[in-house]
């Protein structure tokens, strides 16, 4: 691309356009994928080689995270990888005279490589623990209780709630049934420990896995498994280890297989820290 062409870029991107100028730029590009690309591009380097968008772009979600972004930028490992960010950008501007895919190719790299590894040092630790619980949290690995019931109207109420999300009717239900003259079916600790998670109520759902955990119920070694979930979602990382090496240590655990994969991943978001 000729110079000139980049002098539009800038110009585009900086607001420096008159609206009929601006209107017959957009329409260039709507025809041009290359010339979309270099935008991007250049907008991506520009972006990241300014500090204050670094502090707005979260700035809208509350104060704390706005002053951990200020922090962070001020942080050696920041000012590194912000001269990283500088030195690509000088490069792909400096390899725009003499343009060639080999070297947008080189300079979209660097760029992507570069802000990937920003976001990776600024979010990593903090959203991670929420993406392994969506990962790893599965209603199937919940006993099942539909035979049960479609034998008991209280219990089949208590299911429609839970998988509707009504979680405190749906605690109260599970409690009545479970209440029951003679009755003791251990199982619904597992739905009414979740509802309590749901509800942020910690202390109560680790009690609702411990009190199946300590069951006779052959389903009792899921509680294990339950409770390491509850340490994910709450970032407790000590006791998710701590929980996730108990089920390890029995192949005869539920969710074996998937323990050591979540230990694994944990392992790897400690490195982050």
């Amino acid at each position: 691309m000729e110079e000139s062409v980049y002098q539009k870029i800038e110009a585009y991107l900086g607001g420096d356009m008159a609206p009929e100028e601006q209107h017959q730029f957009e329409e260039l590009m709507a025809n041009d994928p290359e010339l979309q690309n270099e935008v991007a591009l250049y907008n991506e380097i520009n972006h990241h080689l300014n500090e204050e968008s670094w502090l707005t772009t979260n700035a809208g979600k509350n104060n704390k995270t706005k002053q951990e972004l200020e922090e962070y930028i001020k942080s050696d490992e920041a000012t590194q990888i912000k001269s990283k960010l500088q030195q690509a950008g000088k490069v792909y501007k400096q390899s725009r005279k003499k343009p060639s895919k080999i070297t947008f190719f080189v300079g979209a790299l660097a760029a992507v490589f570069v802000a990937g590894l920003l976001v990776t040092s600024l979010f990593f630790n903090k959203t991670s623990s929420d993406d392994l619980y969506a990962t790893y949290y599965s209603a199937n690995d919940l006993p099942s209780l539909i035979k049960r019931g479609a034998e008991d109207e209280v219990l089949s109420t208590a299911i429609v709630e839970f998988k509707n999300g009504e979680h405190e009717k749906a605690i109260q239900s599970f409690k009545t049934y479970h209440d029951k003259q003679d009755l003791n079916d251990p199982l619904v600790y597992a739905y009414i420990g979740f509802s309590y998670l749901e509800l942020n109520k910690i202390n109560e759902a680790i009690q609702s896995f411990d009190r199946l955990l300590n069951s006779d119920s052959i389903d009792s070694s899921k509680a294990l498994w339950y409770k390491s979930l509850v340490y994910l979602k709450t970032d407790d990382m000590t006791n998710a280890k701590n929980t996730l090496s108990k089920i390890i240590a029995n192949p005869e655990s539920f969710n074996h297989k998937k323990a050591i994969e979540l230990l694994e991943d944990l392992d790897k978001l400690s490195s982050y820290n």
